[in-house]
């Protein structure tokens, strides 16, 4: 019989660490723009002495001991409480849509344009904008985050296009995407811990850790053998919590 034990490598500033995870939440939504973490990160041998500021690089990264690590967060450190642990709070890249305030107008320009305009100067590693040549006639702007900016944008052409930064700090500006094929499937009987129906039509699938993130589709294969696939709107990936290990709750 063999274990997998979860691993997690944590960046904060100019420091990588593996092993230092006491409990870890990670939550993201298709209809937040911006994703969080927050860690409760061991310091017996004062690894982490020098603690967390806001603005710190934010990176982490999980999988299993032995196995290549994949990208699971990509953000900023908004608040660190150094004690006996460090206990750290962040936000994903997405926090520059709510940080970040502009005053101008745009007129007569296509509506791609704008959004890579305004998210041009962000930091973001990559762009995933999905075109739109629809003209607009004149966007008005005053003092308005790149959140409002890019809501304001979506209803005046009546979209329903999510907006969000991923796990490798790429942004992403599209409508849901249904046909796409499986990220991941998972088989009732051997990685499903909990297969749970809500109200809407909606489910709640509990599964070990794994690096799925909202906006992908997933597959579930029953007890019989039959497939079905699902768009995932939400994320909560954790360790540690309630005494459980590694697991990842998908909406």
């Amino acid at each position: 019989m063999s274990w997998n034990a979860p691993e997690i490598e944590v960046t904060i500033g100019g420091q990588t660490r593996l092993g230092s995870v006491r409990t870890m939440e990670v939550a993201a939504a298709c209809n937040q723009p911006v994703a969080t973490a927050w860690l409760d990160l061991s310091n017996v041998r004062f690894e982490w002495q020098d603690g967390a500021k806001d603005g710190d690089a934010l990176v982490l990264k999980w999988g299993w001991r032995g196995q290549e690590l994949a990208p699971l967060f990509d953000g900023t450190v908004l608040r660190g409480h150094l004690r006996e642990t460090l206990q750290v709070w962040g936000l994903c890249r997405g926090r520059a849509l709510a940080d970040t305030r502009v005053t101008r107008t745009y007129q007569d320009e296509e509506a791609t344009a704008i959004i890579q305009h305004l998210v041009g100067d962000c930091g973001f590693d990559a762009q995933d904008v999905e075109p739109c040549p629809t003209l607009i006639d004149k966007l008005p702007l005053h003092n308005n985050t790149l959140v409002e900016a890019i809501t304001f944008l979506n209803r005046r052409l009546s979209l329903e296009h999510a907006f969000y930064c991923d796990p490798e700090g790429g942004f992403h500006w599209r409508p849901r995407d249904l046909s796409q094929e499986p990220a991941f499937t998972f088989i009732h009987g051997q990685d499903v811990i909990v297969w749970k129906a809500l109200p809407g039509g909606r489910f709640l699938l509990t599964v070990m850790g794994t690096p799925v993130w909202h906006s992908q589709v997933v597959a579930i294969v029953d007890r019989e053998g039959a497939e079905s696939r699902f768009f995932v709107e939400q994320v909560r990936h954790t360790v540690g919590i309630g005494g459980a290990g590694a697991r990842s709750q998908l909406w």
